[in-house]
């Protein structure tokens, strides 16, 4: 949902230019006729997180100056700001200018915590703040039940069912944390990782799972660091193979 923020880029250019361009994993590159195009492709990765085996690290908790309590939906106002300057150099959020990355912060919060990513867990969802002020959050939301390395794992075929988190059903999904750019590095979201694992586990819930763009290596490390396994890519061909002795092993022999 983040691609028609990206623009169609077409540049006039000879070949070896074109092969002397830096290359980002949100484009995706082609060249033709002395054209370079470069196509929006925001690529994800997806990783889980074993709520069994998690140890919070309390002591960046304890270290962190910041006060912790759960996201209503009158906070979003106040994180556009947080938002749009956490993903300020990022894809495909940094080729916006500051009044687009507004709004593009906006509409991304604002489908979130309307149930447009899976049904919204708002007790699994908090704000960071230091000082009054709001300095990052989390945003978990509720997967459909399934395999999470299937291609259309995370998108809903129907809408869910309204009792679905009194049930226990579905996945936990963090569908954003971000924290702003002068608090990275303190603790904030290993904090709000805690809160929210704090509550699902209490729900009974057995994973977590993430998801994040290819292009931001300060989010992959984090999520290496707390614990999360990258989970293989549905084109994969080692995934191709392991689904084909799957059905192989189905058949009738």
């Amino acid at each position: 949902m983040c691609d028609h923020w990206m623009p169609n880029l077409k540049l006039p250019m000879t070949f070896e230019h074109f092969r002397q361009l830096p290359r980002n994993p949100a484009y995706k590159y082609e060249y033709a006729e002395g054209v370079a195009r470069m196509t929006p492709r925001s690529l994800v990765y997806h990783a889980t997180l074993d709520l069994s085996s998690y140890r919070p690290d309390a002591a960046a908790a304890e270290t962190t100056p910041i006060v912790l309590r759960r996201l209503r939906k009158r906070d979003l106002p106040s994180l556009y700001p947080v938002f749009a300057a956490a993903f300020h150099d990022l894809q495909p959020f940094g080729c916006l200018d500051d009044a687009d990355r507004l709004r593009a912060a906006e509409e991304c919060l604002m489908r979130t915590c309307s149930g447009l990513d899976g049904p919204w867990v708002r007790v699994a969802s908090f704000l960071a703040a230091q000082d009054g002020q709001p300095v990052g959050a989390i945003l978990t939301t509720l997967m459909p039940d399934g395999d999470p390395r299937a291609w259309d794992a995370f998108q809903w075929p129907q809408p869910p069912p309204t009792d679905l988190l009194r049930r226990r059903g579905g996945q936990p999904h963090i569908t954003w944390i971000f924290v702003s750019p002068w608090h990275k590095g303190s603790g904030v979201g290993t904090a709000l990782l805690n809160a929210a694992v704090d509550v699902l586990r209490k729900l009974g819930y057995p994973a977590l799972l993430s998801t994040f763009f290819s292009a931001n290596d300060s989010s992959m490390l984090w999520h290496w660091r707390s614990g999360f396994k990258l989970l293989a890519y549905p084109g994969s061909k080692r995934r191709l193979r392991s689904w084909i002795q799957e059905v192989s092993a189905e058949l009738p022999k």
